[in-house]
């Protein structure tokens, strides 16, 4: 990311194609049940097993919960919980080596519905195309980023936001030879355990 005060791990990101394969075939999945649970192509899912594709934070966040498995068990997760986050402790946050890095910026308490993340597209990065329950809001913090909303484009440079709903088709990309950098809040995944946030709820 662009500030000196914040974290990244020394360990390399796991191979999620590979632990996404086992981890379907341990629960008899076809890529087609999979792809129903997921709300995720089958094409993109076979693409995401062999490590071609890189899926976003929120559509690894529907195959976890697919998979009735927990985010960490696919990427390394922030282990700072509450509804503080301090700019020198983040953690730079990656699903694969070339991809999109996350900071999170949101707390973690039961019932939250917001995710809210700075986000750095890599120069020449394209995004996964994204369909889903929700909306965003976006304002680009430096660079440039191309968004496709419905078939409409929107050039955004640094200090312009967009706001849009996530069920309609999206897509981002970098078109420039330099990172860039945005803030995104929505509906999104936090990184409370499932296991946690089940038992919270029964305690209630």
């Amino acid at each position: 990311m662009t500030s000196q005060s914040t974290k990244t791990s020394d360990i390399p990101p796991p191979v999620v194609g590979a632990l996404l394969r086992t981890a379907r075939r341990n629960r008899n999945l076809t890529l087609q049940e999979l792809s129903s649970l997921a709300d995720l192509s089958v094409g993109y899912l076979s693409q995401i097993e062999r490590d071609i594709a890189t899926p976003s934070l929120g559509s690894l966040s529907r195959l976890a919960a697919a998979l009735e498995l927990d985010l960490g068990h696919f990427i390394s997760i922030p282990s700072t919980r509450g509804l503080t986050t301090r700019a020198k402790d983040r953690e730079t946050i990656r699903v694969r080596e070339g991809g999109m890095t996350y900071q999170q910026l949101h707390g973690e308490f039961v019932g939250a519905s917001l995710s809210a993340f700075l986000i750095t597209l890599p120069a020449g990065f394209t995004t996964e195309t994204d369909q889903h329950f929700g909306e965003e809001f976006i304002e680009v913090r430096s660079g440039r980023v191309i968004f496709e909303i419905d078939g409409q484009t929107y050039d955004l440079e640094a200090g312009d936001t967009l706001h849009f709903r996530s069920d309609l088709r999206h897509q981002a990309r970098n078109p420039d030879d330099s990172d860039a950098v945005l803030f995104w809040l929505g509906n999104g995944p936090t990184f409370q355990q499932r296991a946690e946030m089940t038992g919270a709820a029964s305690d209630e």
